[in-house]
């Protein structure tokens, strides 16, 4: 151990009921290092990440930064001693502006109260002119100056994971400390992102960060620590992790995961293609003050399809299936499923009817069980049926929910093993598996996924798609937004590739795969030559 760390974690354990999360990890960050953290879904990751931040308590064990303890200080007090760190879910204030975002990260340090501190009543002050002009030198750095003015709500996901790291600059922190800052972004944003991190690192700053991506964490990690079922199993150069025996068996898959068998989906519908088709989507428009997210996009989807949206950050495909789930409004044009028209309805009565979204960033109730989590996935059904049925479950009820959770648990069976766990303390992949489950509760005629694979380790990506594969086997109708392009253009019955809020071009998965001209011109990687390879995605490239 380094005698003088600029952080030390001494014999770190967690445990949360029964599950140990963490077992006696040890390890230390000198000043102006870059670490890399990684390991499979469950390894741990999240959990030493919240216990440096104060977010989680160590059961047993202490962690110093600069010397002094960290043990019973509040995250924000972590923050203000220079150790400040990202989210899995980059959840900006989104009705307030980019630039806003980063002001707010930076008002502790200016004295100013938050109302000041954003200029109103005191936009002369001296220190808001200059907490302005901070948060646009931390956009500019990541690539957002030009959407300073624009609502947050307008970003997508990967530009809301670079503005998380403009917000974390912003607190003037010593130490960042990244959660997966690379998920949902593409190839070229990727590349973009490991050159400010680079740029952070080499003005000073120290940084640890967590993630999947492996052609990322070589190019730019120093040194790369591995966490296996809460425990450090390497910890060095890069070379020495790459042909480390432990972390070829743990994190690179060759300790083969338990295959969920495969089950027909009850409530899954089974019949003919119809005449007409199971959603019709029309000239639909979706704005934000002004700004047109959705430009005129018609699509339609038979019984028993999946559609793959594709397309770069801030295409339109998370307002697109918003849309269509009636979680945002239109501005213009129609939507109509099974014949209906669903302009008017709301959100609840879109369940209903049995459309589900499985929304970006799971949206989990992490301060309930697994179980918990399941069972409001029946919420929407129940009150349609009307108000006594939230009251009360009559027999037809408890038969339909016990089939569902059954099937659910059929598909994920770690979903039933961690039954009592709360679903905040559950790994990325768990937690995608309990979103799904959730969503399948509903039993929907209609399954809409945003960005199912974001923020997983390739090995669960696996299991991921696999589970889907199984749905539509079974007759689920799917409509799929996913950064992953060949994953998802590879079960797809047909994609659509949107630019701009535009349809750019459309056709059968693996026609759209074989086209370079689309690949490289829309997706902003060469998913061609990726396919062609017979390969779903990079993997292994530590």
């Amino acid at each position: 151990m380094n005698p003088h760390p600029l952080l030390s974690v001494d014999r770190a354990s967690v445990t949360f009921g029964t599950f140990p999360a963490l077992s006696e990890v040890r390890f230390d960050v000198t000043e102006g290092e870059l670490v890399a953290l990684i390991g499979p879904n469950g390894a741990g990751k999240t959990t030493i990440l919240n216990v440096l931040s104060g977010e989680v308590a160590p059961t047993v064990g202490t962690v110093r930064f600069r010397g002094e303890t960290l043990g019973g200080l509040k995250p924000y007090q972590v923050a203000r001693r220079g150790l400040a760190r990202t989210f899995q879910a980059a959840d900006p204030f989104l009705h307030l502006s980019v630039r806003e975002n980063v002001m707010v990260a930076g008002v502790p340090g200016t004295g100013l109260g938050l109302l000041a501190g954003l200029g109103f009543g005191a936009s002369r002050l001296p220190a808001a002119r200059r907490l302005r002009a901070e948060a646009d030198r931390h956009l500019d750095r990541v690539g957002l100056l030009e959407k300073a003015d624009a609502p947050a709500a307008l970003l997508s996901a990967g530009q809301r994971r670079l503005l998380s790291i403009a917000r974390v600059l912003a607190t003037g922190a010593s130490m960042l400390v990244l959660d997966e800052p690379g998920a949902g972004l593409n190839e070229s944003e990727k590349a973009f992102l490991g050159d400010v991190i680079l740029s952070i690192w080499r003005d000073g700053k120290t940084v640890l960060f967590v993630e999947h991506d492996m052609p990322l964490v070589s190019r730019i990690a120093q040194r790369i620590m591995v966490l296996d079922r809460g425990r450090l199993i390497a910890d060095g150069a890069p070379a020495a992790v790459r042909a480390d025996p432990q972390v070829i068996e743990a994190y690179l898959g060759r300790r083969a995961p338990e295959k969920p068998r495969v089950e027909a989906v009850p409530n899954a519908a089974r019949l003919p293609t119809p005449s007409a088709p199971v959603l019709a989507v029309r000239d639909l428009t979706v704005a934000y003050g002004g700004l047109t997210a959705v430009d005129k996009v018609t699509l339609h989807l038979n019984q028993g399809e999946v559609l793959a949206l594709v397309g770069a950050n801030g295409a339109g495909k998370s307002s697109l299936l918003k849309a269509i789930a009636r979680v945002e409004p239109i501005a213009g044009g129609t939507i109509a499923f099974a014949g209906e028209d669903l302009g008017r309805l709301s959100e609840d009565a879109a369940v209903a009817r049995g459309i589900c979204l499985v929304p970006e960033g799971r949206a989990l109730f992490g301060s309930l069980t697994v179980a918990q989590n399941l069972a409001a996935g029946r919420y929407a059904r129940r009150r349609a049926r009307g108000f006594l049925h939230l009251l009360y479950q009559d027999a037809a009820e408890r038969a339909e929910f016990q089939e569902q959770l059954d099937m659910v648990y059929q598909l994920f069976p770690v979903l039933k093993e961690r039954a009592r766990q709360l679903a905040g303390t559950l790994s990325g992949g768990q937690g995608q598996m309990l979103a799904i489950g959730r969503a399948l509760m509903g039993a929907p005629r209609l399954l809409m996924l945003d960005e199912p694979s974001l923020g997983l380790a390739p090995q669960v990506i696996d299991e991921i798609f696999a589970s889907i594969e199984r749905l539509r086997r079974q007759g689920l109708t799917i409509l799929l937004v996913e950064q992953n392009i060949a994953s998802a253009l590879s079960i797809a019955d047909r994609g659509m590739v949107l630019a701009g809020g535009r349809v750019a071009a459309s056709g059968s998965g693996q026609d759209l795969l074989r086209d370079p001209t689309i690949t490289e011109a829309y997706l902003g990687t060469s998913a061609g030559a990726e396919a062609a390879c017979g390969t779903r995605r990079l993997t292994l490239a530590i």
